[in-house]
């Protein structure tokens, strides 16, 4: 349960997007007698739906005789919006203070609900509960790639350092056929390409992972690839390749079919 004094704590829901966001309350009001008398708290009827990024106060015990405190049994949140996502701060004010006591991001057609135990349970929009988590990683702890007791989002993967910040395959004219992290390649030419990575490194100290396609399945010199790094081609934000055949004695520069090509390092 949830006890609000009377007179002194208001219950807010802080919404920080224009969604749909619908608020029902059960409550009690309860005075300080032995044994307490319970009664009806007034005026905590559904309210109107929260359609912009704002704060609503949605008890408020400025009404309520003094002495009494207002026993919040059951609060529901729910996001009826189609499509838009919004984070919801349930918290409460004793007018000096703030104290946060749920956060959470409802997407669209889910609900935050505060249950009579005590418990704040968030569902999805096919009813099911979220599990419970740990905290949630860092880039800092991502980067340093060690712990082992947070929880690693999706949005954060790419900051741990044995995890590709960039792959694409390309192909032979400022194409990308496929990629993360990469804008379309700077085509420089027959056998000569410039990757363009969105995201760059720190530095330019970091691991590239270069191969090509052949350009048919026999092994005849003309058929045959091989890539390298051009010399001095390697940027933050940047990597410049070079493709060859195998003519004997003085390699030939070729296109290849594909180009496919990966980067490891600190962003």
């Amino acid at each position: 349960m949830l006890l609000l004094r009377a007179n002194t704590d208001d219950l807010e829901l802080v919404t920080s997007a224009t969604a749909d966001i619908e608020v029902h309350l059960s409550a009690m009001q309860i005075d300080g007698s032995t044994p307490p008398v319970v009664q009806p708290a007034p005026n905590l009827g559904p309210l109107a739906s929260i359609t912009t990024a704002t704060t609503t106060q949605i008890v408020d015990t400025s009404g309520i005789t003094s002495g009494h405190n207002v026993n919040i049994k059951h609060l529901n949140i729910c996001n009826n919006h189609a499509s838009t996502s919004c984070d919801v701060t349930v918290q409460v004010n004793d007018g000096t203070n703030t104290t946060v006591l749920c956060k959470v991001t409802l997407l669209a057609g889910e609900e935050l609900i505060f249950t009579q135990a005590g418990l704040w349970v968030h569902y999805d929009i096919n009813g099911g509960m979220y599990p419970a988590l740990g905290n949630i990683a860092t880039q800092a702890e991502m980067e340093a790639g060690t712990s082992l007791t947070v929880v690693v989002p999706p949005g954060r993967v790419q900051y741990h350092p044995g995890v590709a910040k960039f792959w694409g395959k390309f192909g032979t004219t400022g194409n990308t056929v496929a990629g993360y992290n990469v804008d379309s390649p700077t085509d420089q030419g027959t056998g000569d390409i410039i990757v363009n990575v969105t995201t760059d490194f720190s530095s330019t100290s970091w691991c590239s992972l270069v191969s090509v396609e052949m350009t048919a399945t026999t092994y005849g010199v003309a058929n045959a690839r091989e890539v390298h790094v051009r010399s001095g081609g390697q940027a933050a934000g940047t990597l410049r390749c070079d493709c060859i055949d195998n003519t004997a004695t003085t390699n030939v520069i070729k296109d290849p079919t594909s180009w496919f090509i990966a980067g490891f390092g600190d962003q």
